[in-house]
């Protein structure tokens, strides 16, 4: 009798041993798996999720070490005292070894508790995030609203202040009233055909950058040598002179490029008293009709250079202390006649 129990006691310890092994192989197969998945998930938290992530690895580290310890201590036993494994001891084993799955059991469920509530922080903190980049971004998009607000109130501005400080005719300096003279004095023709007319205009140039645009309304057949045009300026006291067709301290560009600049380049240098700053100017250039001619004056470092259509045409350096704007216009006999607007 005492052989069989002892058998059976035998028995059902190995079969208690087979079952530790494979519950322990369970539990280890669930450890690993749990820990990498939270070894992949707490790779997104921020420092506080980082903090849970290491404590409850942690934790299951020393699960794992504690399981391998039992399932040791209980192999050494077994093994070492195999016959000598009575009933109650058995019992007793079992006992514990049930509160064991229980807190382990137990464990388990906290630790998907933690996981679940960091899944629910980790999106709550990812609807966070995306409210504050909504907010960032309606933030950007309001500044430049106003940015392009600021920029358009700035260039209105400078519109405005353009047309304010935009140059005119002036009148006076209308040599015999050949010059005819309308949209407030910003344009000017010549109806005559028998004389060539000059003006000037009213604005005095001394210091700082100025831009003169002005545009050809009228201009028929430019490659005729009676059909004219002079843009340019001349030194304030010389506006006089400049009515009775003296063009001493002008400096101007000439319609017709060719006749009126490039041949005489030296003689007019002469006459101009400045220095021509480029020497690669085009060979022959015509104005036309609605062509754009620009003056650009640097009145600190007395300069003048022309442009047509975007077209740099070269300039002069060298210029007085003062200058003003003038025009010369001249038709072509029986022609439709000559007409610019400062724009």
């Amino acid at each position: 009798m005492i052989l069989n129990k002892i058998q059976n006691v035998e028995i059902q310890n190995h079969e208690t041993i087979q079952k530790s092994i494979e519950l322990k192989n369970k539990f280890k197969i669930e450890i690993k798996e749990l820990s990498n998945l939270i070894e992949k998930q707490s790779d997104l938290m921020i420092q506080k999720i980082q903090k849970s992530k290491i404590n409850h690895l942690n934790l299951l580290l020393k699960a794992e070490i504690i399981t391998d310890t039992k399932f040791d201590q209980i192999m050494n036993k077994n093994q070492a005292k195999q016959e000598a494994i009575n009933e109650t001891k058995k019992k007793i084993k079992i006992l514990k070894k049930l509160e064991k799955d229980k807190k382990t059991i137990k464990f388990l469920q906290e630790s998907n508790e933690i996981i679940e509530k960091d899944k629910e922080e980790r999106e709550k903190e990812r609807k966070k995030e995306q409210q504050r980049k909504r907010e960032i971004q309606r933030e950007k998009e309001s500044k430049e609203i106003d940015r392009l607000n600021q920029r358009e109130k700035q260039r209105l501005e400078e519109e405005n202040e353009r047309e304010k400080n935009l140059d005119e005719f002036d009148p006076k300096m209308n040599r015999k009233n050949v010059i005819k003279l309308k949209n407030e004095n910003k344009t000017a023709w010549n109806p005559s055909s028998e004389d060539g007319g000059i003006i000037c205009g009213k604005k005095i140039y001394s210091r700082g950058k100025h831009q003169i645009k002005i545009k050809i309304d009228q201009f028929p057949n430019p490659k005729n040598k009676q059909n004219v045009i002079y843009l340019g300026v001349i030194k304030t006291e010389n506006s006089e002179k400049l009515i009775k067709y003296n063009y001493e301290k002008t400096y101007y560009f000439g319609s017709y490029w060719d006749c009126n600049c490039r041949k005489n380049e030296s003689e007019k240098t002469k006459l101009e008293n400045g220095k021509w700053i480029d020497k690669n100017y085009p060979k022959e250039i015509y104005l036309k009709k609605n062509d754009i001619f620009e003056i650009f004056l640097d009145m600190d470092q007395k300069k003048i250079s022309f442009k047509i259509n975007e077209k740099k045409l070269g300039g002069w350096e060298n210029l007085p202390e003062k200058v003003n704007f003038f025009a010369y216009l001249r038709n072509q006999e029986g022609k439709e006649k000559n007409q610019i607007t400062i724009i």
